[in-house]
Parts: structure tokens; C-alpha cells; sequence
């Protein structure tokens, strides 16, 4: 459990550390930002066009209503089979995430690309309230499925397909090119530290009673 502890602080320390990096990049337009967002950008070119269908749907899953309206249905079902800590842990994430990462935009206020755009896009651009958002659900999806979900072939399919779905969301803002890719990657890390924060502490205290029960069956 301590080390568990020490490699959860450290990826904490990590993550704000890198994101710390980020935020200075862009906030004193740095050459080195202005590179990493061309290189990656350069990556993602064989994606187009054939994948424009799919990204231009797949994006809206992180609108704020929508992601709203999906985290709801959730919270819903684990009240209903009677997991309502999980649900407190998925409802705060979420809201907590929101929040921050509408802070951090009043902060920075940066523009977005001037590239052609494919999808509507209003607001600041760094981070990216889609790459926060898909960290902060999908992420509290992989931790809520790893303590349910016994049978361990379903177990490792439910975190795989996580971990893709969140990728896919950050993917998406790039190729539909309403972000640049150092907003996704800061989203990514600003997220994850936010994550383990609340992780850390809800298994300190609501959770206590869901992580006993499942460490028993």
C-alpha cells in the first residue's frame, strides 16, 4: 500500500510538473511549443480525409451536454444496482474537472488554430475541456470497472476499450482541428493529476466501505 502511495504521488508530481511545462510554453509562445504542435499535427496527416465521418461524430461525446447527459445515465444505473459512492466519485470528477479546467482557460486565453475548423467550436482553446473531460470519465470509468468487474478476461477488455475511447476523444479534437495538439496533451496531464488527487482521497473516505467490499469477494 505505501508503495502504491509513493508511485501515485510521484505520478502526481508528474503530471503538474509536465503540464507546469506546458502552461509556460504556450502562455510565452515558446519555439518548442510552436514545434510539438506542428510535429504532432504532422502525425495525425495520413488520418485525412477517410476518418472525417467518424471524428466529427465521435468528438461531440465530450460536448459538454452530451458528456452531461452520459454521466447522468451512469450515475443513475450505479445508484440503481446499489453503487451510489461510485456514483458520487464519478459525479465529483466530472464537476471538479469541469471547473478547473474553465479556470485555467479564463487564465491562459488562448485562441484557437486558425485552421479550417469541422466542427463548431466556441471559447479558449487551452486545454482542452474535451481531452479534461475524457481523462476525468473514461478515467473514473477504468477505476469503477476495475473494482467491479471480478471475471478478469471482462476486466482487462473494459479497461482497454476505456483507455481507447479516451485516447479516440483527444484524437478527435486534433483531426477536427479546433486544438492544438500542446491543449490536448496539457489537458491529458492537468487531468490525470486532478484524477489521482480525487482518487487518493475518496478511497481515504466515501469509498472506503466499496473498495473493503470488493477486496472480499
Amino acid at each position: 500500500m505505501k508503495r502504491q502511495h509513493q508511485f501515485l504521488g510521484s505520478l502526481i508530481i508528474l503530471c503538474y510538473a509536465s503540464f507546469a511545462v506546458f502552461y509556460w510554453g504556450v502562455t510565452s509562445q515558446a519555439a518548442w511549443i510552436h514545434q510539438y504542435d506542428k510535429t504532432i499535427y504532422h502525425w495525425l496527416k495520413p488520418l485525412h480525409p477517410n476518418s472525417t465521418p467518424f471524428f466529427t461524430l465521435y468528438t461531440k461525446i465530450g460536448n459538454p451536454l452530451i458528456i452531461s447527459m452520459i454521466t447522468l445515465a451512469i450515475v443513475l444505473i450505479l445508484i440503481f444496482v446499489r453503487h451510489w459512492r461510485w456514483s458520487v466519485f464519478l459525479a465529483i470528477n466530472m464537476v471538479i474537472g469541469n471547473l478547473i479546467n474553465h479556470f485555467v482557460k479564463s487564465i491562459v486565453q488562448r485562441p484557437r488554430p486558425s485552421l479550417p475548423h469541422l466542427v463548431v467550436e466556441t471559447g479558449y482553446s487551452f486545454p482542452s475541456g474535451h481531452a479534461t473531460a475524457a481523462v476525468m470519465f473514461f478515467g473514473s470509468l477504468i477505476l469503477i470497472g476495475h473494482f467491479l468487474i471480478k471475471k478478469k478476461s471482462w476486466h482487462h477488455l473494459w479497461i482497454g476499450i476505456m483507455l481507447i475511447m479516451l485516447l479516440l476523444l483527444g484524437i478527435s479534437r486534433l483531426y477536427v482541428q479546433v486544438h492544438y495538439p500542446s491543449d490536448v496533451t496539457a489537458g491529458f496531464l492537468l487531468a490525470l493529476g486532478n484524477l489521482t488527487i480525487l482518487w487518493l482521497i475518496a478511497a481515504k473516505t466515501y469509498l472506503k466501505p466499496e473498495i473493503r467490499q470488493s477486496n472480499l469477494q
